[in-house]
């Protein structure tokens, strides 16, 4: 066995690392991006601004992809303008019904996102 063979299969398999990690990274991206745009779509908007900052549909935000945990991430949600009350109509208050739209759109974009992923990683590309 030549030193070169060994060589040449760890520099193979640096390289399936690195496409796998664009493919993850690529992927998630995406998924969030889709997730954020119906969430966006979704938030109920108010007739009544007590704010001053326009509606919390305006406010949502899609964060940059982060490998922190171990796990490919990215973190969509309301940006620190009016993220803070995003809580009050989705769960409720003592005044208010929950819509729990947040819930419902992480049902509804559930497969749409799987399907971004398994188009992004799909083996042979």
């Amino acid at each position: 066995m030549s030193v070169t063979g060994a060589e040449e299969l760890l520099n193979n398999i640096k390289v399936l690392n690195a496409g796998y990690d664009r493919k993850a990274r690529k992927a998630v991206r995406e998924g969030g991006k889709f997730f954020g745009k119906t969430l966006a779509d979704d938030t109920p908007v108010s007739a009544e601004d007590h704010s001053g900052k326009g509606p919390l549909r305006d406010h949502t935000k899609v964060g940059s992809v982060s490998l922190k945990t171990g796990e490919y991430e990215v973190p969509v949600g309301y940006d620190n303008v009016k993220g803070r009350i995003a809580h009050f109509p989705n769960s409720g208050t003592s005044k208010q019904d929950p819509q729990h739209f947040i819930e419902k759109t992480q049902d509804k974009t559930r497969n749409g996102v799987l399907d971004i992923f398994a188009k992004n990683l799909k083996v042979g590309d």
